[in-house]
């Protein structure tokens, strides 16, 4: 029988939570434009800022995780090709890549709480997230943004090792190259989290 699905994002127990969606991410200044091109054409942006509307509005509370690090990048570390690529490629006379705020269209609120992390690539790494999401009464977490390469995957194997539900909504993420979403999803994402699409999140917080 299909999953009802209300019952496990119940706004009262669920967190929003909204990986790394930064100007430097997914704007138009992305260091990482595949990635960024995946996100408008699958227009994940405007989705997620559905979910964002419809989370306020059934009273789930939102996390927000970004990547933030010291702008003379004292102590940052550059230990995968990826951040390599990344230091190596920033702008000259720049010492780190500032991947700069959440983009506008998903901006926080002061209720909303962001959490910060200077290391890694995933979510709970030295950031907070589990105590505030403890500390909240957050057993599910509905997980969007980017990407499907690393930080979502990453980010929900953590949340099942911490004890939490999972539930992903299928057109509110991204990777790159786009053709690697359907793959990812189907065969490392489904078997740890519920793959929904963003209406039925929607229709089960707003009836």
């Amino acid at each position: 029988m299909p999953l009802d699905i209300a019952p496990l994002i119940a706004p009262e127990h669920t967190g929003l939570v909204v990986f790394e969606c930064q100007e430097g991410v997914i704007g138009e200044q992305s260091h990482l434009p595949g990635l960024a091109a995946a996100v408008r054409e699958g227009d994940v942006v405007t989705r997620i800022a559905g979910l964002i509307s419809g989370a306020r509005r059934a009273g789930a509370r939102i996390f927000y995780c970004t990547l933030v690090r010291r702008p003379d990048g004292v102590g940052a570390a550059f230990n995968t090709p990826l951040e390599r690529r990344l230091h190596e490629a920033r702008p000259h006379g720049t010492q780190i890549v500032d991947m700069g705020p959440v983009v506008s269209p998903l901006a926080p609120q002061p209720e909303d709480v962001v959490v910060a992390r200077a290391h890694g690539l995933t979510g709970f790494h030295e950031s907070g997230l589990d105590d505030y999401l403890r500390n909240t009464g957050v057993r599910t977490l509905v997980l969007v943004g980017v990407s499907l390469n690393i930080g979502i995957v990453g980010t929900a194997i953590e949340a099942v090792n911490r004890g939490y539900s999972v539930v992903v909504p299928v057109d509110c993420v991204a990777s790159d190259p786009d053709a690697y979403a359907r793959e990812v999803l189907q065969h490392s994402v489904r078997p740890i989290a519920w793959l929904v699409g963003s209406t039925e999140v929607l229709d089960a917080w707003l009836g």
